[in-house]
């Protein structure tokens, strides 16, 4: 968590160019599946704030490992999950220095990097830009619509130790 993107960004950039991903969208998407730390961090501290009665009632039941997590802990962290994937998407979203990177393309490039190749031909056309920036806002608008009190209760009982 304290390495900041600027250090690790040569190293990965030779490591994706060697993996024949650069041009892809491979390394804007395979990257996010391997956790963030400070999203893991979040779902730690979720989790070591339920009850161990239901992993140790569960377990006197006879259920096995996996279907404590996957019948009881899981439901249980349902709106911590929905949190740390609105933030995953929201910062994939915005992500404008990693499509830069990656994508050689214009036609495979993210809203991001196309509205400022628009500035870049187009010059200060701002009616357009401002549609554009509209257009780019509705869904992470919509999303946080549907997901609000998922998304608020998340943000609440993350962390917090009962």
């Amino acid at each position: 968590m304290m390495i900041p993107t600027q250090v690790t960004m040569i190293p990965l950039f030779i490591m994706f160019e060697k993996f024949g991903w650069v041009g892809t969208p491979l390394p804007l998407i395979i990257p996010s599946f391997f956790g963030v730390p400070l999203y893991i961090f979040l779902l730690r501290q979720f989790f070591l704030g339920l009850p161990t009665e239901l992993l140790d009632s569960a377990g006197i039941d006879g259920a096995g490992e996996f279907r404590i997590y996957w019948q009881i802990m899981l439901p249980l962290a349902k709106p911590a999950v929905l949190a740390v994937g609105l933030f995953q998407f929201m910062a994939s979203w915005r992500d404008y220095i990693g499509p830069l990177l990656y994508l050689t393309e214009p036609g495979s490039y993210t809203l991001s990097l196309g509205l400022q190749q628009f500035h870049n031909l187009r010059g200060a056309e701002w009616g357009l830009m401002m549609a554009v920036a509209t257009m780019m806002t509705l869904p992470v608008v919509v999303l946080f619509f549907f997901l609000q009190k998922t998304f608020i209760r998340g943000i609440t009982f993350t962390g917090i130790k009962g």
